[in-house]
């Protein structure tokens, strides 16, 4: 009231307390206490994951129980979840899912590139222009102060001149720190213990070991052909029929196509090209049918499939296909899948000595 309008430090104030009155310092989701319903939710969204399932179910009952037993006002932790594994295996999809089938909020920061430890716990008000962290930015945007938060690639922070973010980030996931959580900016501490973070990374390796001792890992360790196949049935080829307009009418997807579609033109741990091909597929249908090439229904099967999609691009099978002398089959991983290697061996006269070559290291 006292400040005149037109000074500097009006704007700076004002901002300071429209920024502390629109937080949801006890504004809380209430959790679905109903088991069924989340499993049924989770069962809809994502094919197999079963021990990420079973985790979060079990979250839920303990709640439950906890919450049936314990004292008034005594808070129950979340847990500090770490979803590791390959690109395009539902990593972050079922964040959301978690978010639904726990009727709470969902909010998401990508982690990747960040490399300002003011991004986590914001500027100090004495900077021009200075601004809370993304935690307390993102807590504003939910509404709530215990949604699913869902902290995308931190195996990717980065560091520099401008502090270390994933020290930072020691604060928001510990659970001895996270009750009163300091950000810059607000200089207030903010409780973030009901908050269930879950985190994901393509390698665990390169998350810092600090950051890494506070979270529970859960691998994600890729699709077998079975479980690709029930995806593409479920989820990827209707989402794909649905975003070209089709009508599931117009085109069918025999099961040896999905088979051969999986074998041959996509190798991959998780199902990303494999939705891309589905894509490129339904799309050729479309400008057949608008060029008259072709009647409104389309049945892709393993013959007509070559003609859409071109050459078989792997080949897979080698190894079983007839023995070879001299050779065996190794296996390599990467953190983007496996692939399987042949390695060849073959003899020749020599002089008794034993040569080391390539780098065989100690």
């Amino acid at each position: 009231k006292r400040i005149p309008t037109h000074s500097p430090e009006y704007t700076v104030s004002r901002t300071y307390l429209d920024w502390l009155t629109e937080l949801p310092w006890n504004k809380e989701s209430k959790d679905n206490k109903d088991i069924k319903h989340s499993q049924k939710i989770l069962d809809e969204d994502h094919y197999g994951l079963d021990k990420i399932k079973e985790r979060i179910l079990e979250h839920l009952a303990v709640r439950n129980l906890k919450a049936s037993r314990s004292k008034k006002g005594e808070k129950i932790k979340s847990p500090i979840l770490c979803f590791a594994g390959p690109p395009g295996t539902g990593k972050t999809s079922i964040g959301k899912s978690i978010a639904n089938a726990m009727g709470r909020e969902f909010s998401r920061i990508s982690l990747g590139g960040v490399r300002d430890e003011a991004e986590i716990r914001g500027h100090r008000r004495t900077y021009i222009g200075a601004l809370p962290g993304r935690i307390i930015t993102n807590l504003k945007k939910a509404g709530t102060k215990n949604p699913v938060f869902m902290l995308d690639e931190i195996d990717k922070l980065s560091t520099d001149f401008r502090g270390d973010p994933s020290s930072a980030l020691l604060e928001v996931l510990d659970p001895e720190q996270n009750f009163s959580f300091n950000d810059h900016y607000l200089e207030v501490d903010f409780d973030l213990s009901q908050i269930m973070f879950i985190t994901t990374a393509n390698r665990v390796d390169q998350i810092p070991g600090p950051l890494r001792d506070r979270m529970e890992i859960l691998d994600f360790s890729g699709y077998i052909l079975d479980e690709k196949v029930e995806i593409a049935k479920d989820h990827l080829i209707p989402k794909q029929i649905n975003e070209h307009g089709l009508k599931k009418s117009e085109i069918k997807f025999s099961d040896s196509c999905i088979k051969l579609l999986i074998d041959s033109f996509t190798r991959e741990a998780g199902v990303r090209n494999l939705d891309r091909e589905i894509g490129s597929i339904c799309r050729k249908v479309i400008k057949d049918v608008t060029l008259k090439k072709r009647k409104t229904k389309a049945i892709i099967n393993s013959k007509s499939l070559p003609k859409f999609l071109g050459m078989k691009k792997f080949r897979f099978g080698l190894a079983e296909e007839h023995n070879q002398i001299g050779e065996v089959t190794g296996l390599a991983w990467t953190s983007v899948g496996g692939d399987l290697l042949t390695i060849e061996a073959s003899s020749y006269k020599g002089k008794g000595k034993l040569n080391y070559t390539g780098q065989l290291g100690d």
